[in-house]
């Protein structure tokens, strides 16, 4: 028999051997548990704030405003779920946390589950608002920005806001927010006065020109800045315009000035100040008239024409195109008929909401003189009084954010709409 000389195997090839063979079995093991792991976990899968790509066992489309999308949209870019188009394949559902914005799939039972996931915008409170159409309660006032207002005695307008009833007057279009960019916005009144003051008492002119009465610029006058940087704006109590020579009274806003919550609600708009002096007959009178007017450039000599901010008050128009007419009177009769003369008419002034049977400021000037501004009084009318006048309440009114919604309520006194951000 031949003996062979025995060899002995190389160390270094058997370790390079058994390396890679420990290497394929990990790797395989690795593969094994991840796929296994996956499956098992999918049956309660989170997504948050992504994509999720195939894996074998499941799978995600999404769809914003029914266009399909890599992505899911993120938290606060107003979108909601939609779960009645959403849905997955195999029997598996889906169910979604919008507090953390994430996604569970459950009943995940098998491999190659698909979900489909459908977003859309949130509607806004303009958007719910103008989703009724009109109604006995709401119309277009057929102006150039065609606004839907709420009409009528006693409509369903009315909204919680800063803890106590405000109503909505309609919703405007191309509300400028002082950029120039232009939104479609609710605008929204305090459903109770918040006192009696004047409307501006400080001295304007010089010299022997110099007026105690006030100034119909409401860009500096002294109930403004009361609204928008005084004792109202910061819900506490000071001081405010009350007669000639700048006199003033105490006043207390630390329950009813505005909350942190409904600051977050408002931003700037731009407000017209636009303003006539002529408004007492068919031709230069109406409703449609004053509109034109509150936008116009016809104001005392040197006053703004404009102003940015937050809080302001209702304009005549505003007032003339709350009516829903009567039995007697209709609508369209009181439209056609100047708010001057409105005090002959019981079934306009009666059959509108913003009539509350005393004297209220406006916003708009009469252009005729330093001192003067229009006011709604007792009878129904709109008349001209001097800024310094005691006798007028104040209702503050604002522009809501584009961005808010009407998140419950049905609107009426007892159950106001609730406002969301």
């Amino acid at each position: 028999m031949k003996l062979e000389k025995f060899k002995q195997r190389d160390p270094k090839k058997i370790g390079i051997t058994i390396f890679t063979v420990v290497c394929v079995l990990l790797v395989a093991g690795v593969f094994f548990y991840t796929s296994f792991a996956s499956f098992q976990t999918q049956q309660e899968f989170n997504i948050i704030h992504g994509t999720v790509g195939s894996n074998g066992d499941l799978y995600f489309a999404f769809y914003v405003d029914d266009v399909i999308s890599k992505t899911m949209p993120q938290k606060g870019e107003g979108y909601v779920l939609d779960k009645e188009k959403t849905n997955c394949t195999k029997g598996a559902s889906v169910e979604f946390n919008e507090n953390d914005w994430s996604v569970k799939v459950l009943n995940m039972t098998e491999t190659r589950t698909k979900c489909t996931l459908y977003f859309e915008k949130e509607p806004t409170a303009a958007d719910t608002i103008l989703a009724k159409g009109e109604t006995e309660e709401l119309a277009y006032d057929g102006t150039v920005d065609n606004n839907l207002r709420y009409i009528g005695a006693n409509p369903n307008n009315y909204v919680s806001f800063n803890n106590e009833l405000w109503r909505i007057i309609g919703v405007f279009n191309n509300i400028d927010d002082g950029t120039g960019k232009k939104e479609t916005r609710l605008k929204i009144i305090r459903d109770e006065p918040i006192g009696k003051y004047s409307w501006d008492n400080k001295a304007s002119g010089t010299g022997s020109s110099t007026s105690s009465s006030g100034s119909n610029d409401w860009s500096d006058s002294t109930l403004q800045i009361v609204l928008n940087e005084g004792a109202y704006w910061n819900r506490t109590s000071g001081e405010c315009p009350y007669g000639r020579n700048g006199a003033t009274t105490s006043c207390n806003f630390s329950a009813t000035g505005l909350t942190e919550e409904a600051k977050s609600m408002i931003s700037n708009a731009k407000w017209n100040l636009g303003g006539t002096a002529s408004y007492t007959s068919s031709s230069n009178g109406l409703a449609s008239h004053w509109y034109t007017y509150e936008r116009g450039t016809t104001v005392y000599s040197g006053r703004p024409t404009e102003w940015i901010g937050k809080i302001g008050l209702m304009y005549p128009s505003d007032y003339g195109y709350a009516t829903a007419g009567g039995s007697t009177t209709n609508r369209q009769t009181c439209l056609n008929t100047e708010l001057y003369n409105w005090s002959g008419y019981d079934d306009c002034f009666n059959n509108d909401w913003l009539y509350t049977g005393s004297y209220q400021w406006t916003l708009t000037p009469c252009s005729s003189y330093a001192h003067s501004v229009f006011f709604m009084y007792s009878r129904g009318g709109v008349n001209v009084l001097a800024a310094y006048s005691t006798n007028d309440a104040v209702s503050p009114a604002l522009y809501l954010n584009s961005n808010v919604k009407i998140s419950g309520g049905d609107g009426s006194s007892s159950s106001p709409f609730i406002l969301s951000l």
